[in-house]
């Protein structure tokens, strides 16, 4: 089950948080909301397209509407003054009609995210780079930023050939099939000269129990 399940997805409730919060009166907003949503999210990926962003949350309550962007690159994304930000929240009321709140938070620690080192390897596979050494070398940027274990898997025509084959390239330990691990998972295209590549990254970030005095299990996650 964890070879075919999305790790993140699986784990929503017991270490991982929604990504997205509403607040409907009648079941027909909920549907109609799932499809907003969805329709978000590639809005602003087509929007700000491999700019560093990790996570996306999408807030939606009665008084406001607010969109948080986990970007490790704030800049890119606000411009001068906020006017990209301030642009952007036009074109999202033209496109929904509605009026959004847009947030930039950042990403301290990059290397913790499997989205933007995703995005990373698939640049540095455009770029006609050996996928061998990229992979080591992302490998070797996780482990130094202090994550429990980390596993790529590049597939398709590697090294130029005819052949499809996959490779693995995993460091330390990470453990899909407990519950209770903090793994951050991402799966995307590199769109390269002479075929398209499929890039998976998987980070496993540590996480240590404590007891309290009063006898009860706290859980850090770092």
């Amino acid at each position: 089950m964890w070879q075919k399940v999305n790790p993140v997805w699986m784990r929503v409730g017991i270490v991982k948080s929604w990504p997205c919060e509403w607040y409907w009166k009648t079941k027909a907003m909920w549907s109609d909301f799932f499809v907003e949503d969805i329709k978000l999210r590639r809005f602003i990926e087509k929007a700000f397209p491999r700019t560093g962003i990790s996570k996306i949350v999408i807030r939606k309550t009665n008084k406001e509407w607010e969109i948080i962007i986990f970007t490790s690159k704030v800049g890119v994304l606000m411009g001068k003054q906020w006017a990209k930000i301030k642009e952007f929240e036009d074109d999202l009321k033209k496109k929904f009609g509605k009026e959004f709140k847009v947030v930039i938070k950042e990403v301290r620690n990059p290397e913790l995210s499997a989205k933007i080192m995703a995005e990373f390897i698939a640049a540095q596979l455009e770029a006609r780079m050996p996928y061998r050494k990229v992979a080591k070398n992302v490998l070797q940027k996780i482990i130094e930023k202090w994550a429990a274990g980390a596993k790529i898997q590049i597939w398709w025509r590697l090294g130029w050939t005819d052949i499809a084959r996959s490779e693995r390239f995993i460091n330390w330990r990470v453990s899909l099939q407990t519950f209770r691990s903090d793994i951050d998972y991402c799966h995307l295209q590199a769109m390269t000269k002479y075929w398209v590549l499929w890039v998976r990254v998987w980070i496993q970030k540590w996480v240590l129990n404590t007891k309290s005095s009063a006898n009860n299990n706290k859980k850090i996650v770092l």
